[in-house]
């Protein structure tokens, strides 16, 4: 286990002793057998389906009007207007701030239009709230990449593959990170 790893689940065991946590979508109890599955099943289409579930139960506050204002966000993502589209997650951030896929979401959107900086700052409360974000964790180690911070990339990467040993991408993005780092040192 990596040391960002385990300092991953330091901060997930005390973020989850906190009691203002519990209710948001990470809490599922779901999640747990997922995850396990996720890491042991070799059948392609269940690990297709395993993480479609847990994106379903990322994506679901709860609440009906937080879910309604995901789904317009996310329609305006996909239709570029990035910008009101951040302005529906902060706004859904400051309703209710342990929503760990609504951090995700505009770290996203903040990648899109290349702001790292509030990228990075977004995928650092993903990953408070919940540690096992593979989606989170591939942003950080995109991040890391395009600022030239390659061992920090790779760690992201290796990371990845400890939650989700099938992260297609994962493993030639470390070997590519690891060919840049070689360069780096000569």
């Amino acid at each position: 286990m990596t040391k960002i790893y385990r300092l991953l689940w330091l901060i997930a065991a005390l973020t989850f002793a906190n009691p203002a946590v519990v209710g948001a979508d990470q809490t599922d109890q779901r999640l747990d057998d997922l995850f396990q599955a996720l890491q042991t099943s070799k059948d392609s289409s269940e690990l297709i389906e395993v993480e479609a579930e847990i994106w379903a139960i990322w994506y679901e506050s709860g609440e009906a009007n937080i879910d309604a204002q995901m789904m317009e966000a996310g329609a305006l993502v996909n239709a570029g207007e990035l910008i009101v589209a951040e302005s529906i997650y902060g706004r859904i951030i400051e309703q209710y701030p342990n929503f760990s896929e609504a951090w995700n979401r505009r770290a996203t959107v903040r990648f899109y239009q290349r702001d790292y900086d509030g990228s990075l700052a977004d995928i650092e409360q993903t990953l408070k709230l919940e540690p096992r974000h593979f989606g989170a964790i591939w942003g950080l180690g995109m991040i890391m990449g395009l600022q030239q911070d390659y061992q920090r990339a790779i760690i992201a990467f290796e990371t990845l593959l400890e939650i989700k040993p099938n992260a297609q991408d994962a493993r030639p993005r470390i070997e590519m990170l690891k060919q840049a780092l070689a360069k780096e040192a000569v």
